[in-house]
C-alpha cells in the first residue's frame, strides 16, 4: 500500500512536472512567438515610415517641376500682355529659349480668337509664312479635316517646336466638346486651367500628356462678361506627363516603389502614367503596402501619386530577426534580450532619422506653399490665397449663418500713372497701397490681397457693413498724397472701392456673389472714382 502510494505519488509529481515542462515550453514558445510577431510589426511600422518619406519626396519634387511649368507659360502670357500684335518671331524667339531649358514641353502655342467672319482674313495673314494654313479639326478617325463653320474658332496660329507638331498648325482647340469646357473655364474666371489627360500619338512610347490654358484678354477684365467680350485668345502649353514624372524620379533617391499617377479630379480616377522598375529585383511582384498623397491642386486638376513597394523593396529592408526569435527564442533568451534592446534602439535611431527627414521635407513644402501663396511685388497675399481664404469663409459663413463682406478695390488712372511716372515707381506705388490697406484693417482675420495688376480685394469675415472699413481705406489711400499729375480724378493717387455683404445659405452662390463686388467697383468707376459704392 505504501510503495503503491509513493508510485502513485510519483507519478503523480511526474505527470505533473511533465505538465509543468509542457506548459513552460508552451509559455516559451508563445512568447518566443509573440516577441517575433512584434519586432515584424515594428520593422513593418519602420518600412511604411520609409515608403512615405520617399513618396513625399517624390511628391514635393513634382509639384515643384509642375510650379516651374506654370510659370513658364505665365512668361509668355507676359509677352502677350504687353504686345498687341505679337509676331511669329517674337513668338518663336521667346518659345524656343524656353523649350531649350524644358526639353519635357511638347509644345508651346499661341491660339487666338478668331469670329467665322474673321476666318479668311487669318488664313490669308498667316499663308504668308505657312502656305498651306488652314483652320482643321479632328475626325473619329483621327484624320485632319477643314473645321466645321462655327461661331468662334481658336485655332492652333503659332507653335513651337513647329517641326514636330505641324499636324497641330490650325487645328482648332475648341472643336473637342471637353477641351471647350476647358477653355470657357478659363475664361471665366481668369485662370490658368488644365485638361484631362490626352494621348501623344507622335510620341514613340505613345505617352499621355495634358494641355495648360491661360487667357489673354484685352485690357485688364474685372468681370465674367468683361473677361467673355475682351478676350484675344489662349497661351496653350502642351506637357508630356511621363517625361516631367521621370525627370523628377532621377532626383529622388528612393528605388524599388511602383509609383502610379492619377487625375482624381477624372471621374473614374484615370490613370495618368506608371512608371516600371525593369532593373530592381522582383519588381513584377507587389507588396501588400500602398500609400496615397495628394498634390497640391494644379490648374484646376487634382492630381494623386500612389506608391506601392516592390516585394524587393520590402525585402531589403526585413531581417531574419523575427523568424530567428520565433524560433531560438526559448533556447536563447539571455542573447534574445540583448539583441532586442539592440535593435530597438536601431529602430528608434531609424524612426528618429525618418521624422527628422520628413520635419526638414514639411519645412521646405511649407517654405514653397507660403512663397506660392504670396505676392512677390507688395509681400500680401496673392491671388491664389485670396481664391483659397474666400471658398473658406463662404462655407464657414453658410455653416454659421453668419454674414460676409468683400471688397474690391481698383487704383485709379494707374495706366497713366506707369506712364507718366515709370513702372518702378508704380512698383513703389502698388506697394504703398498694398501696406495702407493692411494698417486700415485692425482684425487679424481680415485678409488683404493683390488680386492682379493695380487691383486688390479684401474679405471681412462676421462683418455686417463694409461702408466703414471701405471708407477707412479710401482715405487712408488718399492720406499718402501720391502724386498723380495726370489723374483726371484728384492730383494724388486714389481708388475706388466696390464692397458687398450677405448672410449665405446653401442656395446662394459664390460667384454671384463675387460679381455683385465688381458691379459695385464698376458703378464706384463710372460715378466719379475715388468712392465707395455698396
Amino acid at each position: 500500500m505504501l510503495r503503491r502510494s509513493i508510485k502513485t505519488g510519483s507519478e503523480t509529481m511526474n505527470i505533473f512536472s511533465t505538465s509543468r515542462l509542457f506548459f513552460l515550453a508552451f509559455i516559451g514558445i508563445a512568447l518566443s512567438v509573440f516577441l517575433g510577431w512584434s519586432f515584424y510589426e515594428e520593422e513593418t511600422k519602420i518600412i511604411e515610415l520609409d515608403i512615405r518619406r520617399d513618396t513625399d519626396e517624390k511628391v514635393a519634387a513634382l509639384e515643384r517641376e509642375l510650379f516651374i511649368n506654370l510659370e513658364v507659360l505665365f512668361s509668355i502670357k507676359g509677352l502677350f500682355d504687353s504686345s498687341d500684335n505679337v509676331t511669329a518671331a517674337e513668338f518663336n524667339k521667346l518659345t524656343q529659349s524656353i523649350l531649350a531649358r524644358h526639353p519635357h514641353i511638347q509644345a508651346l502655342s499661341w491660339a487666338p480668337k478668331v469670329l467665322h467672319s474673321e476666318r479668311g482674313t487669318y488664313k490669308r495673314l498667316r499663308r504668308k509664312e505657312l502656305p498651306d494654313f488652314v483652320i482643321t479639326e479632328r475626325k473619329e478617325q483621327g484624320k485632319m479635316i477643314r473645321a466645321e463653320d462655327r461661331a468662334v474658332y481658336f485655332p492652333v496660329y503659332y507653335i513651337e517646336p513647329i517641326t514636330r507638331n505641324k499636324l497641330a498648325v490650325g487645328f482648332d482647340l475648341a472643336s473637342n466638346t471637353e477641351r471647350l469646357k476647358t477653355l470657357e473655364i478659363s475664361r471665366d474666371l481668369g485662370t490658368a486651367q488644365a485638361t484631362a489627360s490626352i494621348t501623344l500619338v507622335q510620341e514613340a512610347s505613345n505617352q499621355k500628356g495634358f494641355i495648360t490654358f491661360i487667357p489673354i484678354y484685352q485690357g485688364e477684365p474685372t468681370t465674367i462678361e468683361q473677361r467673355r467680350d475682351h478676350l484675344r485668345g489662349f497661351v496653350t502649353g502642351v506637357f508630356r506627363i511621363g517625361d516631367i514624372f521621370d525627370s523628377v524620379i532621377k532626383h529622388t533617391s528612393a528605388q524599388g516603389i511602383t509609383i502610379t499617377l492619377v487625375d482624381t479630379s477624372s471621374p473614374s480616377f484615370e490613370t495618368l502614367h506608371l512608371n516600371h522598375l525593369p532593373n530592381e529585383p522582383n519588381s513584377g511582384q507587389r507588396s501588400k503596402f500602398s500609400y496615397q498623397k495628394h498634390l497640391t491642386k494644379f490648374s484646376g486638376r487634382q492630381w494623386s501619386i500612389i506608391a506601392t513597394p516592390t516585394n524587393g523593396y520590402v525585402t531589403e529592408r526585413r531581417s531574419l530577426l523575427p523568424y530567428l526569435i520565433s524560433l531560438f527564442g526559448a533556447l536563447f533568451v539571455a542573447l534574445g534580450a540583448a539583441y532586442t534592446f539592440t535593435v530597438l534602439r536601431r529602430s528608434e535611431y531609424i524612426e528618429t532619422m525618418v521624422l527628422d527627414r520628413t520635419n526638414d521635407l514639411n519645412d521646405a513644402k511649407q517654405k514653397l506653399e507660403t512663397l506660392s501663396r504670396t505676392d512677390a511685388l507688395t509681400g500680401i497675399a496673392n491671388r491664389r490665397c485670396f481664391d483659397e481664404r474666400l471658398e473658406t469663409e463662404w462655407k464657414r459663413a453658410i455653416r454659421e449663418k453668419t454674414p460676409l463682406s468683400l471688397m474690391m478695390i481698383d487704383v485709379d488712372h494707374f495706366k497713366q500713372f506707369n506712364d507718366r511716372y515709370g513702372h518702378t515707381v508704380g512698383d513703389n506705388c502698388l506697394i504703398g497701397v498694398a501696406s495702407s490697406l493692411q494698417k486700415s484693417l485692425y482684425r487679424p482675420d481680415d485678409l488683404v490681397a493683390r488680386y492682379g495688376g493695380e487691383e486688390f480685394v479684401i474679405i471681412l469675415p462676421n462683418t455686417k457693413d463694409a461702408s466703414t472699413p471701405a471708407e477707412n481705406c479710401r482715405r487712408a489711400i488718399e492720406n499718402l498724397q501720391i502724386s498723380h499729375e495726370t489723374s483726371d480724378t484728384a492730383q494724388h493717387i486714389t481708388i475706388s472701392i466696390g464692397a458687398v455683404t450677405l448672410t449665405p445659405n446653401n442656395q446662394s452662390e459664390l460667384i454671384e456673389f463675387t460679381n455683385k463686388a465688381d458691379r459695385a467697383l464698376y458703378e464706384a468707376k463710372e460715378s466719379g472714382r475715388n468712392k465707395v459704392c455698396t
